[in-house]
Parts: C-alpha cells; structure tokens; sequence
C-alpha cells in the first residue's frame, strides 16, 4: 500500500497542483501573468499572487497541502523534486498573506520563507501562518512546527513549537511563544482556517490544463521582487521583457 506522500506525487505529476480556486488569483510563469485555474500544474520559479478575498490551494509531491488567502504573494522556490530522488520537502517564499499548512507525510514538511530577514518555518501537521512587510505569526494547530532566523552563519535563535503554540515576531523584538493564540490573530485569521484542508488532488489526476495569458509584466509589479531577497534570480530573470535594468533597481 502506497504511503500518502507517494499517493501525492503520482496524483500531482510529481509536483504542485491547484487543487482549490476562489476568486482572482494569477500566476507569473517567466515574464508573462497567467490566470489561474483549478487542475494547474506549478513549477519552481512560479509567482501566485491572490487579491484581497481570493484563496488559493497547493497540493505537493511530498505530501503537503497549503492554502493562501488573499490578499498573498508565494514565490515556488522548489516544489518539483528531481528526476528518479523521492519527494522532497517543497521550499516557499511569502513577503505577505495568510497560510495553512498542513502535512500527513513523514520526514521534513514544506519550508517557507517570510520577508527580508529570511525567517524560515518548517512544519509537521498543520497550522495557520500569517506574513506582513513587519511581522511574522504562527499557530501551530498540531504537530510540530520548527521558527528559525537564517543568516549568512546558518540558522540562529531556533524555536521548537508543539500544537497549540503561538509564536510571533516583529522587526523590533525577538521572537517569542505564547501558549494560546491571541484575539487579534483569531478574529483576523481566515475562517475557513478553522476546519481542516480538503485533499483534492485525486479530482486532477488526469487534467491538463492550459492557461490563458494575461499580461506581460510591467516594471511596477516586477519592483517587489526586485527589491526582494530572490532579486538576483528575477532580475535576470526580467531583464529581457523589462530592458536595462533601471539604475534604481538594486543589483
């Protein structure tokens, strides 16, 4: 009997799908806007951007499930593992949104990174997770969750969280755990985080799905990655569709 991760990667095509879709959500592939739709394969280097109200789900080869809610930006650093290795944790940048992850597989669940410090979330289970230009939130609903900073040394100022722990962080103070979640972070959480996330890979097993284009990218919505920690990678990445890069741009 297959294990749930092996399930996952044989219903996803061995890397994410989109497996829930509400409201407006688009996709950077390259240099050019796609609209999303249910049945869609991402690849690594894929941009998910859902507006205000919008949520969005993934469902990955190594088993885990995520969905964000809008208004949220992901950057698919690695969700398809490489030919002939077994599925591997899927690696996610998010400068901004709401988050739940959840995970049945065994081993290390997805990593997501938030902001420009490079705050890193590994998670077993699941949780809620919220990311702002400021500050960092998580819930761990069970499970184990692993809340670390990564500098240029390696990782520092680890915390190790259990279910039913909240840690939070801002630019201004440490990290810090509490043993309940507080009102704000309830009463602002989406609500649909409060049930468990439906597994609908098995419904996409044989789609194929063509995405329509949208629009090429404009310099304007290209300046947050730009400026962001993935800069290198999007700046030659954009080059080509956005001309020289302007002297503003950081190199």
């Amino acid at each position: 009997m297959r294990s749930v991760a092996e399930r996952s990667a044989l219903l996803c095509g061995r890397r994410g799908v989109v497996t829930v879709l509400d409201g407006n959500v688009r996709l950077l592939r390259g240099a050019t806007w796609y609209k999303l739709v249910e049945g869609a394969r991402v690849q690594d280097g894929d941009v998910i951007e859902a507006a205000e109200g919008a949520q969005v789900q993934l469902e990955v080869s190594a088993g885990d499930v995520l969905n964000a809610a809008g208004p949220a930006s992901l950057f698919v650093a690695g969700a398809a593992p490489r030919e002939g290795k077994q599925p591997a944790a899927a690696e996610f940048y998010m400068p901004q949104g709401w988050l739940k992850l959840a995970s049945e597989a065994a081993g290390r669940a997805a990593e997501v990174a938030h902001a420009a410090r490079d705050r890193r979330r590994r998670q077993r289970r699941r949780g809620s997770f919220c990311a702002a230009a400021s500050s960092l939130e998580v819930f761990v609903e069970s499970g184990t969750a692993r809340v670390s900073e990564s500098g240029r040394s390696g990782e520092a100022g680890a915390i190790e969280a259990r279910g039913g722990d909240f840690i939070g962080r801002g630019t201004d103070r440490p990290f810090a755990v509490a043993g309940v979640a507080p009102q704000a972070f309830v009463t602002t959480m989406p609500r649909y985080f409060m049930s468990s996330l439906p597994a609908r890979a098995e419904k996409f097993r044989t789609a194929r799905v063509e995405l329509a284009i949208d629009h090429p990218i404009s310099y304007p919505e290209a300046e947050p990655w730009l400026a962001g920690p993935y800069r290198r990678v999007f700046i030659k990445r954009l080059q080509p569709r956005l001309g020289q890069t302007p002297r503003s741009a950081p190199r």
